[in-house]
C-alpha cells in the first residue's frame, strides 16, 4: 500500500510579544528550542514558562496553548508533517533541554547562519536528533504516571495501536484483539483517558490523515478513500463531512 512521504521543516523560530496560539487537535509534530525570550505553554496538567534552554515538544493530536507576554521569543524548530510513527502523536510537554539538545540547537543555529555543503541534509539530521532526545525525556516523565495509573497506560497502548493502523481499515476490535484485556475493558480505559471511544478516535485519526493527503498531495478523493481503508468514496465523504462539516472536495477547494 502506498503511503505519502512525510515532510520535514526546520529553521529559525520567533514570535512577537502578545502572540497566542490555541489548538484542540494539533495537526503535526514539532520541537521548538527557545534561545532567547520566553514562550509560555499550558495544557490540562498546568502551565510553564519556557526560557532560554527550554524545549516545547508538540505532538500531533495534542491539546495545548502557547503565548508570549511582554517579550517574544526566538529559537530554532524542527517539524514533521505526515509521519505515521505513533511516537510523534500523544501528549505535548514543556521540557528543560539537556546539554545534548542545547548543543544540537546551537549547531542548527550556526548551520542556518552559515550553511555549508549538504546543509539541508545536516539540518534534517540535527533536527531529528533533537526531536528524539525530547521524546525520550517525555517518555521518562510519563512512565511514572503510567505506572501509578494502569488505566492510563492501557489507554496509551490503545492509542498507539490505533494510530499505527490508520491505513489498514481494520475495525478497532481487530486492531486491539492481540492485547491481554477484552475490547470492553480497553474501551473503558481509553474513554476514561480520552473522553472518546476507540471507534470514534480511529475515525477522527483517519479523517485527519485524509485532510493531510488532501492538502499536501494531488491524489483524488477516491484514491485517498481506498488508501485509508474506506469501503467506498461515498462512505469516506460521509465520514469526512461528519468530522469536518464539509465534503472532501469542498475542503480541498477551500485550501486552493
Amino acid at each position: 500500500m502506498r503511503h505519502a512521504q512525510p515532510h520535514i521543516a526546520f529553521g529559525r523560530k520567533a514570535q512577537p510579544p502578545r502572540y497566542r496560539f490555541t489548538t484542540r487537535n494539533y495537526e503535526h509534530f514539532q520541537v521548538i528550542f527557545v534561545r532567547t525570550g520566553v514562550l509560555h505553554y499550558a495544557d490540562a496538567r498546568g502551565a510553564a514558562a519556557l526560557g532560554p534552554g527550554c524545549v516545547a515538544l508538540l505532538r500531533e493530536g495534542s491539546v495545548f496553548d502557547l503565548w508570549t507576554e511582554v517579550d517574544g521569543y526566538q529559537g530554532v524548530y524542527f517539524a514533521v508533517i505526515g509521519d505515521p510513527n505513533p511516537h510523534l502523536r500523544g501528549e505535548s510537554y514543556a521540557l528543560k533541554a539537556p546539554a545534548e539538545a542545547r548543543t544540537l540547537a546551537g549547531c542548527m543555529e550556526r548551520e542556518i547562519a552559515a550553511p555549508g555543503p549538504e546543509a539541508q541534509a545536516l539540518l534534517g539530521h540535527l533536527g531529528w536528533a533533537m526531536a528524539w532526545l525530547a521524546l525520550r525525556m517525555a517518555d521518562s516523565r510519563s512512565a511514572p504516571r503510567a505506572a501509578a495509573d494502569p488505566s492510563r497506560a492501557w489507554a496509551e497502548s490503545v492509542r498507539q495501536a490505533l494510530d499505527a493502523t490508520v491505513y489498514t481499515g481494520q475495525h478497532p476490535r481487530e486492531v486491539l484483539a492481540g492485547m491481554s484485556l477484552s475490547y470492553r475493558q480497553l474501551a473503558r480505559h481509553f474513554k476514561k483517558a480520552r473522553k472518546i471511544s476507540p471507534k470514534c478516535y480511529q475515525m477522527q485519526a483517519r479523517v485527519e490523515e485524509a485532510r493531510r493527503l488532501l492538502r499536501f498531495t494531488r491524489r483524488s478523493v477516491t484514491e485517498i478513500a481506498y488508501e485509508l481503508g474506506f469501503s467506498s468514496s461515498q462512505h469516506f465523504a460521509t465520514q469526512f463531512r461528519s468530522v469536518t462539516g464539509m465534503p472532501p472536495q469542498a475542503y480541498r477547494r477551500r485550501l486552493a
